[in-house]
């Protein structure tokens, strides 16, 4: 830990002595550089790394201020998924925390660890390396912006899909803070303060804490239906505990300090520390029509009617811990602002999870240990040399290390020998990942309506995996595994060009066309059990074209954006199931299609009166398949022409055709009380969805809406609220499975809350 520490004090030193260099070199005073003012009715992106109001930025972007985080009650990235249009933010439910977020259609939906994100979550200019705890809390953060469709030049990593940004706010140059307490449903509590103020007339500082306990919404009551079996012949409950699942006891530590001379020059330091020790992963089983039926026939066993009640024999936990520092300078050189965000996050993780979700030892992952580490250097300048012309240019490094041990323990029915006799199987592996990149973008004004623009990343990535795959141990137990180990390296370079046009007639109107190309590097599959399926598989490509319109009235009574696109998305990597010499399916990761995405994304805001407004997004999707390979899709062992012309045909996975979302907001008083009242009703809408890639139809999620109701009060500093969430109980999924049985994973029941909390 000490050296990490004189590690990062040297980073950042590094940083600081580059920005010092700058300021040396400046040929001229500039003064401060224009900023755009936040109020009321503008709200300040950073999409293109400069900020800019929203309706002013040629990009699909939804921005999250927040007050819309505080009044919407969000705890986490997932609840911002179900604001933005053709969004999907959720895990991949099998391992708490762990990322498989998709925008557009473009995304993963797999926990392998050696995968990279198709969606970016940049915290506060750092881009994250690993999913591994990316499903970030939404505790002092600023705002969120959502970018949809591939990030070819701007935010950290080239990805295909989009990018998530988190921007914690900076220290205040007035001294104050905040204190909020809440209680729940699930026996859910938290606690958090911040105080911030100056320290002297160019230093300021922050320190955000937060602390939050819930037992989790997940019920464990031995529940279910029982009859004798031959694995169980009195047909009767196992002596099992009832542990909730899905629970949270956290602390999260942030302090947040900023250097600003006032002469063009600051820095600020973003320090953050998370530890939860939480429960595993809430997996229910379910039966119906087409669901694997070795559990009942072998157990006697049939899973609980109520969708979010569970019977464990297991109780899963997981332990996260993660911390990183950011430091963020900013000088002004000539015409333009020299920037250096130098950062390093480390991680680790500790799982232990029932994924079979039945009382019975079948499928369980226990014991399972991760650790990661990064460290990312930005370096960019932004200048503008005329009012016709402005240029962005910048280099991009990082590198990375991630170590894994995975465990899983089957029951022996799955080699056809006795229950007991369990299989014990264990991968080891470490992977290393480098990736530099350069990039550029010019924005030339030949008229003052008219800006015509281009740009490029050039991007190259290594990497080396050091991997002992997934083997049986010979025993007892997890002991005398293989030590058997193989060394896999590969790197790839990429050149990912943007072009774009604007035409804004009016300050109230701009109107855009742009073509991204984005792409998602090679990757290993780390849990592959031989050579050939370990083997990487080459970058996945998208080109989108996108045309789009953002208007608001002159009155700021409605505002109106619109966006369509056309994604041509080539090389495809998607994880199939092939035959091997055991007659067990063996797990390959390939470029098996290629698709063509179409979709209409609709934003408003519409505000007829000081104290009632109305927020709301539709989205349109449809994804189709030109070519995909490498499925069995009949069973039959063999993958024909017939299979992968059906493939052709399949719908994507956890992608919804349709998306909506609707927020109201009524400001009020009552009767002499002072102060105001706020009431806010929302919607939130998914059409079905298949959850796997074969579209097997018992894992299909239906069509669902969310709806949630909130009331605050708030007088001078003092705020009061209560709110429910998903007041209606609608049962809904993730992503869905087989093994014994069929499992449901993801999800939130209803669930309700109360809040007090003061500013000061």
């Amino acid at each position: 830990m000490a050296r990490r520490l004189k590690n990062i004090c040297g980073m950042l030193g590094t940083s600081m002595l580059a920005l010092s260099l700058a300021q040396a070199a400046k040929a001229q005073d500039s003064g401060t550089a224009d900023e755009v003012t936040e109020d009321d009715t503008v709200i300040i992106v950073y999409a293109q790394k400069k900020a800019e109001s929203v309706q002013d930025v040629p990009v699909s972007v939804t921005a999250i201020t927040a007050d819309t985080i505080e009044n919407s009650f969000s705890a986490d990235l997932t609840d911002i998924g179900f604001i933005a249009p053709n969004v999907q933010l959720q895990g991949v439910s099998t391992f708490p925390g762990f990322a498989n977020f998709s925008i557009r259609g473009l995304g993963n939906s797999t926990s392998i660890r050696t995968l990279d994100p198709s969606v970016n979550v940049v915290q506060d200019g750092m881009v994250l390396a690993t999913q591994i705890g990316a499903v970030l809390d939404l505790f002092d953060v600023e705002a969120v912006e959502v970018l949809r469709g591939p990030q070819g030049i701007f935010h950290g990593r080239n990805t295909t899909g989009g990018a998530v940004l988190l921007r914690t706010g900076k220290p205040s140059e007035i001294f104050g803070g905040s204190v909020r307490a809440g209680y729940g449903s699930y026996n859910t509590y938290k606690l958090e303060g911040i105080v911030e103020g100056p320290v002297s007339d160019t230093l300021r500082a922050k320190l955000a804490v937060q602390y939050k306990h819930s037992d989790g919404a997940f019920r464990d009551r031995n529940g279910g239906f029982f009859v004798p079996a031959p694995q169980n012949p009195s047909g009767t409950q196992p002596d099992n505990p009832m542990v909730d699942q899905s629970g949270q006891d956290s602390i999260f530590i942030k302090p947040t300090v900023t250097f600003d001379s006032g002469g063009g020059f600051d820095f600020t330091v973003y320090g953050q520390y998370y530890l939860d020790n939480g429960g595993g992963t809430a997996s229910r089983a379910f039966e119906g029509p087409g669901a694997p039926t070795t559990t009942f026939a072998q157990f006697g066993y049939s899973p609980p009617e109520d969708p979010y009640e569970i019977n464990h024999d297991l109780i899963g936990d997981s332990r996260t811990e993660s911390w990183h520092v950011i430091g963020e300078g900013n000088i002004e050189v000539g015409p333009g602002t020299f920037t250096s965000i130098t950062a390093y996050r480390d991680l680790s993780f500790d799982s232990s999870l029932d994924v079979d979700g039945t009382p019975f030892a079948l499928i369980h992952f226990p014991d399972n240990e991760e650790s990661a580490n990064q460290f990312t250097q930005e370096l960019r300048y932004a200048a503008e040399l005329s009012d016709s012309f402005d240029f962005l240019i910048g280099f991009f490094y990082m590198k990375s290390e991630m170590s894994v041990i995975e465990r899983r323990e089957f029951s022996g029915l799955t080699a056809r020998r006795a229950h007991t006799d369990f299989n014990f199987i264990q991968s080891d592996w470490t992977q290393d990942q480098e990736s530099v990149a350069g990039f550029v973008n010019f924005n030339y004004r030949p008229l003052p309506d008219l800006t015509l623009s281009a740009g490029a990343r050039y991007s190259w990535e290594r990497k080396e995996l050091d991997i002992s795959p997934l083997a049986p141990c010979a025993g007892p137990g997890f002991t005398n595994c293989s030590t058997n180990r193989l060394f896999l390296e590969d790197s790839w370079n990429n050149l990912s060009p943007r072009a774009g046009i604007e035409y804004e007639p009016n300050p109230d109107l701009l109107t855009y066309f742009t073509w991204t190309r984005g792409f998602r590097s090679g990757n290993f599959n780390a849990r592959a059990s031989n050579l050939l399926t370990i083997a990487a598989a080459d970058p996945e490509q998208a080109d989108q074209f996108e045309l789009g319109v953002k208007s608001e009235t002159s009155d700021g009574t409605l505002r109106l954006n619109v966006a369509g696109f056309v994604t041509k998305y080539d090389d495809i990597q998607r994880v199939t199931n092939e035959a091997s010499s055991t007659g067990q399916p063996v797990q390959r990761l390939r470029n098996a299609a290629s698709a063509t995405i179409k979709g209409l994304e609709v934003e408003f805001t519409l505000q007829p009166s000081d104290n009632f407004w109305v927020d709301g997004s539709f989205a349109w999707l449809d994804p189709e398949f030109n070519t995909f390979t490498g499925l069995d899709l009949d069973g039959d062992g063999v993958v024909s022409p017939e299979d992968e012309a059906n493939a052709a045909d399949l719908e994507f996975d956890r992608v919804p055709n349709y998306t909506a979302y609707i927020a109201a907001n009524w400001q009020f008083a009552l009767g002499g009380l002072p102060g105001e009242f706020t009431f806010r009703p929302s919607l939130s809408f998914r059409s079905g969805f298949p959850t796997d890639v074969n579209n097997t139809p018992i894992f299909f999620q239906e069509a669902y809406e969310l709806v949630d109701v909130s009331l605050r009060y708030e007088n001078e500093g003092f705020r009061a609220a209560a709110f429910a969430r998903n007041i209606f109980d609608k049962a809904y999924a993730d992503i869905r499975s087989p093994a014994f049985n069929a499992q449901a994973f993801g999800g939130s029941p209803v669930s309700w809350g109360l809040e007090l909390g003061f500013d000061f």
